[in-house]
């Protein structure tokens, strides 16, 4: 079963996305980067759901750390917000794709499942 990680520091929004996607695959929680770290450094994630406006580090810095333990990961960004130098640098740190938030359940399901299955 291949291993999805929802990052995000709103709790309605991991819970929501976790009923989503944990019929067909393992689903992983962190509501900050410390926990994405630990997650990601103790299992093989296929994917991330990583939310850019977190407590003290934002998703930038998790990515560049994330990489630092996994350089194949595939991470979708999930934002309100647009910094075009962030998302230059998420670019170079070889991210599958932004959604922006609000962003639409069913092409997040898609976009998912075109990557996982």
């Amino acid at each position: 079963m291949k291993k999805l990680l929802i990052v995000d520091d709103e709790l309605g929004l991991r819970s929501l996305l976790s009923s989503l996607f944990s019929e067909e695959y393992e689903v992983y929680l962190a509501e900050d980067g410390e926990q994405a770290l630990d997650i990601v450094k103790g299992n093989r994630v296929d994917l991330i759901l990583l939310d850019m406006r977190l407590k003290r580090m934002d998703g930038l810095e998790i990515l560049e750390n994330i990489r630092k333990y996994d350089e194949e990961v595939k991470v979708f960004i999930l934002t309100a917000f647009t910094d075009s130098k962030k998302v230059d640098r998420l670019h170079e740190l070889r991210i599958e794709g932004i959604l922006q938030k609000p962003f639409d359940i069913f092409e997040l399901k898609e976009k998912v499942d075109s990557v996982l299955v």
